[in-house]
């Protein structure tokens, strides 16, 4: 890792950073941008799907991560909530901040410089401390764990509600120790043996069956969207927390047995309590998750060696996490 405070002594500030050059993924000289507000000194960054689809859509002039957490300047361990909403709008008025209209162009890591560097400056909202009893290294996990604990909170999930998740990737294992951590049993579908090793030891059931009164599509595809509008009973709710890259489409079966379609994207409140500082706390009570989800660990100078096994199902990957 690069000295940074010791060149900062000099007058003279390196930072590396990762991003989508020309020549893909590459690890430059990032520079010193402290418009941010405050510094976090990254401690890890986790690799996200739509990471590996931003890098199909070519070059980009911001350094990548938006599943990152380090410290502040004072030592102070914090995870990173990516986004900055602009707090006037009606929906941020209204306390739904994720569905704030500028919010994609205000994100660390896609329209704002993110976490796969040495460091980062974020607006001060955006630094949460973490809990005490919650490893540093492991906070990279926060947003992800938000993002499923949005999605449940949105389908209503709760215990004695027959629960399935689809789909055996981060999203889907986060949704799977969520459920759990709030009481609730849940079946998973899993395509590869270690993703479904994975959701065994975080206590899903692998016989997945018929007529869940919620199904969750944790994984954004076509196939997955038809299976859950036929493993849902009628009347059911379908929810869905990954991204769709591509078009999908509904069959008469999802108007025929009158499904209730969800749609989950990010984060927001959920009974007045903030759902990204929520999943920190449920991952300090799940110890298991890091061991489940994080498969790889790459320094950042390997970023592009680590993007490439992130993205390549033959690895058995899961998570890839980069260390400044």
């Amino acid at each position: 890792m690069l000295d940074c405070a010791a060149d900062d002594r000099r007058g003279v500030t390196r930072v590396r950073g990762v991003r989508i050059t020309g020549d893909g993924v590459r690890v430059v000289d990032a520079g010193a941008d402290s418009t941010g507000g405050v510094r976090v000194s990254v401690v890890s960054a986790g690799i996200c799907g739509s990471d590996l689809h931003l890098v199909s859509f070519g070059p980009s002039p911001f350094t990548l991560g938006h599943e990152f957490c380090g410290r502040l300047d004072d030592g102070t361990p914090v995870t990173v909530l990516p986004v900055v909403h602009c707090g006037t709008c009606d929906r941020c008025r209204a306390g739904a901040e994720h569905q704030c209209p500028s919010a994609l162009g205000a994100m660390y890591g896609i329209s704002r410089h993110g976490g796969m560097a040495d460091e980062v400056w974020v607006d001060p909202s955006c630094a949460k401390a973490l809990p005490a009893d919650l490893p540093l290294e492991h906070a990279c996990l926060v947003e992800p764990l938000a993002v499923a604990l949005h999605g449940l909170h949105r389908a209503g999930v709760e215990p004695g509600v027959r629960t399935l998740v689809i789909g055996g990737g981060p999203i889907g294992l986060c949704t799977v120790a969520a459920a759990r951590a709030g009481g609730a049993e849940v079946d998973l579908v899993a395509r590869h043996p270690g993703r479904m090793d994975a959701g065994e030891r975080l206590g899903a059931t692998m016989t997945a069956g018929q007529d869940y009164d919620i199904v969750l599509d944790a994984a954004g595809t076509q196939s997955s969207l038809d299976e859950a509008v036929n493993r849902v009973r009628p009347g059911g709710t379908v929810a869905t927390l990954s991204n769709f890259w591509q078009p999908v489409s509904l069959t008469m079966q999802f108007q025929v047995k009158e499904v209730s379609l969800v749609p989950a994207f990010t984060y927001g409140h959920h009974r007045g309590v903030p759902e990204f500082e929520e999943a920190a706390r449920v991952l300090a009570r799940t110890p298991d998750l890091p061991g489940a989800l994080i498969t790889h660990h790459f320094g950042l100078d390997d970023a592009a060696e680590a993007f490439a096994v992130a993205g390549d199902r033959s690895t058995g990957a899961i998570k890839v996490v980069l260390h400044p």
